[in-house]
């Protein structure tokens, strides 16, 4: 892509003192091969048949980095996302079989019910003070969260339902970050895929511990990451990380890119794109555990 300076709809303007209006265009949708990674056309999306090429016996994951690899520069098919995802989000360990995680399944169904419980059980001055800081927000955006995702579509949608508890007892599992405006959006295309409402929560736990990109929206976090994205934009592009330093403390900080860090993308891109995004980034693929 590259920018562009035009005015009117329709007109192009040529570059005057004028202070003009800046948009950005893709122009290169597709990069040429020689400018990819030299085994980005070598790996086919991961299917039925190759997933499990990739299980032994006992439904153990062998040559986990391998099949890192082909998710990363294949992704992965539709149809089986709901069974590999939990692995990539670290719900399921790569060494279980498939009989320890139908226990796994169960132990962690009855824990994620007392959470509720927990919730449920609150003494009334607690459930007011849950309702200020929490689910007066979850309520207002599981209702316009992916609407128009035939899974959430309708009124009285029992997904949108199932959405909210998730995340009201996501708050209450994990008080430090409770809820923020924007998690609906991550943890609706996990439930899509995995559909139960358990495994979903548990996935999700993963995905604000363990993933690139997002661990958590409280403003040191996102600190964190805008200094990465500082650092990379002055190694990769140094004349417009130089334009932002002269812009000052307003320029640095970067507000244009904060939804694209908190939502991994998601509402920058088509969501079959979004999602193949996320699966590389949940790939883990070259790296290194500290």
């Amino acid at each position: 892509g590259r920018w562009s300076q035009q005015g009117e709809p329709g007109l192009e303007m040529k570059v005057t003192d004028e202070k003009t209006c800046m948009r950005f265009s893709i122009r290169r949708p597709k990069l040429p091969s020689s400018e990819t990674h030299p085994e980005e056309s070598v790996y086919k999306r991961l299917d039925v048949t190759a997933w499990l090429g990739h299980l032994n016996e006992l439904g153990q994951v062998e040559e986990e980095y391998k099949l890192r690899k082909a998710i990363f520069f294949g992704g992965i098919d539709m149809s089986i996302r709901g069974e590999v995802w939990p692995f990539l989000l670290r719900y399921y360990s790569h060494e279980s079989t498939s009989e320890e995680r139908e226990a796994l399944r169960a132990r962690k169904r009855k824990e994620y019910m007392e959470i509720q419980q927990k919730r449920l059980s609150m003494k009334p001055e607690e459930r007011r003070e849950f309702w200020r800081s929490v689910q007066f927000t979850v309520d207002k955006d599981v209702v316009r969260t992916d609407r128009s995702n035939q899974f959430f579509r309708g009124e009285g949608n029992p997904n949108v339902e199932s959405m909210r508890r998730i995340l009201l007892n996501y708050a209450v599992y994990n008080p430090a970050i409770g809820y923020s405006q924007g998690m609906s959006d991550l943890v609706a295309p996990i439930l899509a895929e995995v559909l139960d409402e358990s495994d979903t929560f548990w996935c999700f736990v993963g995905l604000m511990q363990n993933t690139i990109f997002v661990s958590s929206p409280r403003d040191e976090d996102m600190e964190k990451q805008l200094l990465y994205l500082r650092e990379l934009l002055r190694l990769t592009h140094l004349r417009f990380y130089q334009h932002l330093v002269s812009l000052g403390e307003d320029g640095l900080q970067m507000l244009f890119c904060h939804r694209w860090l908190l939502l991994c993308f998601k509402r920058e891109f088509p969501e079959a794109e979004a999602l193949r995004i996320w699966e590389a980034c949940w790939a883990h693929y070259q790296w290194v555990d500290v």
